[in-house]
């Protein structure tokens, strides 16, 4: 297993140093136009092209994968600042959390491994659940099981977890393990400019295009549009197992 890290923008970035401290090699991926000031992290990847997008790095780090021989990889964000699991308070671990995962799933079918925020974990009655919840942000990927890629211009991870499940096996998630992130779009680099100029409302406006009727639009507590996914009913339509 390898982590890779699709970075934009944040060449302070500190989040491989929890994959490193558990002993997992990680690779960054970066556009031509910033290698040089990530020339200080080792294991850059030059992804080849600017201005493309999350769905475009994504898509080049599984087929990077692929090419490389690594079945098991972490696809991370580059702004964790800790994993953790929960049992009662929050236990904040590093990247060793995902050596244990690696060993719980290596022998079932899922394609997608997820698993919670930490702000949601201490209220998680599950320990794990099957094509029921999201996994995003940082998730453990199987490359040589996925045949489907990342669409641009709609909620990418959201879109994939879809595709997963109407094209896999589907996706495990354990609630009660977790990473800790940012706010959306508080974070300078990555996706705030997007953000800033309401591309999230494109982009659920287009997955609830792609997925009705299983997916709508509602605004957030912080006015906010976004897509409401049943992911239950959508599992169900496609005979998937759920738990």
């Amino acid at each position: 297993m390898i982590c890779c890290i699709p970075s934009k923008g944040r060449s302070r970035t500190k989040t491989h140093e929890l994959f490193k401290a558990a002993g997992i090699e990680v690779y960054h991926f970066i556009e031509p136009q910033e290698l040089s000031v990530y020339n200080h992290l080792s294991n850059v990847v030059n992804i080849e092209e600017n201005n493309l997008g999350v769905a475009y790095v994504r898509n080049f780090i599984l087929d990077w994968a692929r090419e490389n021989h690594h079945e098991w990889i972490v696809t991370c964000d580059d702004d964790i600042s800790s994993f953790g699991f929960y049992d009662g308070k929050n236990n904040r671990r590093n990247g060793d959390v995902w050596l244990e995962i690696l060993e719980k799933v290596q022998g079932l079918p899922f394609e997608l491994i997820g698993i919670n925020k930490r702000m949601h974990a201490w209220h998680e009655k599950n320990f794990y659940t099957i094509n029921r919840n999201f996994a995003e942000g940082c998730v453990l990927q199987n490359a040589f099981k996925i045949k489907w890629k990342y669409k641009a211009g709609t909620k990418e991870d959201r879109d994939f977890f879809l595709q997963t499940i109407q094209q896999g096996y589907g996706s495990i998630r354990f609630g009660k393990y977790f990473f800790d992130t940012p706010v959306v779009g508080s974070n300078k680099g990555g996706l705030n400019e997007e953000y800033s100029h309401k591309k999230d409302t494109d982009w659920a406006i287009k997955i609830v295009q792609d997925w009705h009727p299983y997916a709508k639009l509602m605004k957030t507590k912080s006015g906010r549009v976004d897509a409401k996914i049943d992911i239950k009913a959508f599992s169900k339509a496609n005979s998937k197992i759920i738990k």
